[in-house]
C-alpha cells in the first residue's frame, strides 16, 4: 500500500511517516511539508496513492479531502485534523468559530474512535480522526455511560498533555522556557474544541445527552495525556471496572490495569490504559493515560488504515503492555 502523507513536517506528521515505513504492508509514496524532500501541499494532490493522511490544520485539511474525494474515490483519505469530527455545520462553526471548507463532506467520514467505530471502518474511504484529548475522554466513558453505570451529568474530565499536542508553530507561550519547570491550565471548562465531538459522540453512540466540563492542562513533557475523569457511579467501582474489561477484552491496545497509569506505560506506543477508583460517597475517578501523538493521532490513524484497507489490525503499531502474572497461589 502506498501512502501519502500531508504535513509531513508537523509532529503528527512525522510521527505517521514514522509509523508507515515501519508498516510491513505499506510505504510512503510521497510527503508534504515544509523544508527541503517535501512537495508543496498543491503537488501533493498531484501524486498517486491508495492512502492520503492528512496532518493539515483545521480549516485546511477539509479542503484538500474534499479535492482527493473527487479526483481519487478508490483512495482512502484519513483526516486528522477536526474538520470532519462534527455532526453539522453549526456545531463545527460554534467551536472553530468559522465556516466549514467543505460543508459537502460532513457526515460523509465515519469517526476514527476505532474501538468504538470498527465495523464502520472496514472498506470505509473518508475517516476522521478524533482528538487526542478526545480519545483520552471517549474510551474509558463510552462503555460507562452505555451501560448506565455512571451518571452523564456532572461529569468533570481533568486532562493534562504533553506539549507536542499544541503542534510546531512557534508560539511564545510554547517556548522551552515558558513550559519548562512550569504547569498550567488552558481552555477552561467547555471552550476546548473537543468538548463538541466528545459531546457528540457520547450522544450518537449512547442516546444520552451530557454538558462536559472539560479543563485542560500543558505539561511541561513532550508528549502523553493523563486524564482524570470525575463521575457519579450507579453501581460499585467493581462493576464499572468489569464493564470496562468485558468492553475491551477483545483490543489489542486498550487496557483496564490496577493503579492509574503513568506517561511512562504508554509514550511511544498505541496502548491507552485505564483504572477505576472509589472517591468521595457518591464519587469515582476514572483514569486513562495514552500518548497524544499515537494513540491520540497517527497510531489510531494507522489503526484505522489497516482496518479500512484488509490489514490485521495492529499491523505496525506496538503495545508495551504486558498482563501481571498472577504466582503459584493467586
Amino acid at each position: 500500500m502506498r501512502g501519502g502523507v500531508f504535513g509531513a513536517t508537523g509532529y503528527t506528521g512525522r510521527e505517521l511517516v514514522r509509523l508507515l515505513r515501519r508498516h510491513p504492508h505499506a510505504s510512503v509514496a510521497f510527503t508534504t511539508g515544509s523544508g527541503g524532500g517535501h512537495l508543496a501541499h498543491e503537488n501533493g494532490l498531484e501524486q498517486a496513492a491508495d492512502a492520503y493522511m492528512l496532518a493539515l490544520p483545521h480549516g485546511v485539511a477539509a479542503t484538500y479531502a474534499a479535492r482527493l474525494r473527487e479526483a481519487r474515490p478508490e483512495a482512502l483519505v484519513v483526516d486528522l485534523s477536526g474538520d470532519l469530527r462534527l455532526p453539522t455545520a453549526a456545531a463545527y462553526k460554534h467551536w472553530y468559530g468559522h465556516e466549514h471548507p467543505a460543508p459537502q463532506l460532513i457526515g460523509q467520514a465515519v469517526f476514527g474512535l476505532t474501538e468504538a467505530y470498527r465495523d464502520r471502518l472496514a472498506g470505509a474511504r473518508l475517516v476522521s480522526n478524533p482528538g487526542c484529548y478526545a480519545t483520552s475522554v471517549m474510551l474509558p466513558l463510552l462503555p460507562l455511560l452505555r451501560e448506565g453505570l455512571v451518571e452523564p451529568d456532572g461529569i468533570v474530565a481533568d486532562a493534562k498533555s504533553g506539549a507536542t499536542g499544541a503542534g510546531r508553530s512557534l508560539r511564545e507561550d510554547l517556548l522551552f522556557c515558558e513550559v519548562a519547570e512550569d504547569f498550567s491550565a488552558y481552555s477552561p471548562g467547555r471552550t476546548h474544541r473537543h468538548v463538541g465531538e466528545i459531546e457528540a459522540v457520547v450522544e450518537e453512540r449512547t442516546g444520552k445527552s451530557m454538558e462536559l466540563t472539560f479543563c485542560p492542562h500543558l505539561l511541561p513533557v513532550k508528549r502523553g495525556i493523563l486524564t482524570a475523569l470525575y463521575v457519579k457511579p450507579t453501581r460499585g467501582t467493581g462493576e464499572l471496572r468489569r464493564a470496562l474489561e468485558a468492553a475491551y477484552a477483545g483490543s489489542a491496545f486498550v487496557h483496564v490495569v490496577d493503579a492509574p497509569p503513568r506517561l511512562s506505560d504508554v509514550v511511544e506506543t498505541n496502548d491507552c490504559r485505564i483504572s477505576v477508583h472509589a472517591a468521595a460517597t457518591g464519587r469515582a475517578v476514572v483514569f486513562s493515560a495514552l500518548d497524544n501523538l499515537v494513540k491520540g493521532a497517527a497510531g489510531q490513524a494507522i489503526q484505522n488504515l489497516n482496518l479500512a484497507m484488509g490489514f490485521g489490525e495492529a499491523e505496525g503499531l506496538v503495545s508495551a503492555f504486558e498482563p501481571a502474572r498472577t504466582g503459584a497461589g493467586g
